[in-house]
């Protein structure tokens, strides 16, 4: 009898070392160059989607550690002629946690 009261704990116990493995297995394969890499390339869409004048580059994207305990790293993104600035902090699986900059336009009317 007593056995069937720690049935919810161990299945509790073993359903959070299932999700503790998959996240471990995620952040495994993760460094700070592919994240850079991978928020650069949003920039240029987010860029470009803004409809700012200039050129985006990847190479207008630095990233210094975040200084919060939910943040990994902080990816800035400056466009020289434009004059504006992209910040994405990421999180410590290369998700996003916080995204601040120009937003962008919204697309044109669809004409008939």
């Amino acid at each position: 009898m007593r056995l069937l009261w720690w049935l919810p704990i161990s299945l509790l116990a073993l359903l959070l070392a299932g999700i503790g493995f998959r996240y471990g297995i995620i952040r495994q394969g993760m460094s700070e160059g592919d994240v850079i890499a991978a928020y650069a390339t949003r920039y240029l869409a987010d860029h470009a989607a803004a409809g700012f004048a200039g050129q985006a580059q990847t190479s207008d994207c630095a990233a210094r550690p975040g200084e919060s305990l939910w943040v990994w790293m902080v990816v800035r993104c400056r466009a020289r002629d434009a004059g504006v600035e992209f910040v994405y902090e990421v999180n410590w699986l290369g998700g996003l946690h916080r995204h601040s900059g120009p937003q962008p336009l919204a697309p044109a009317r669809p004409e008939t």
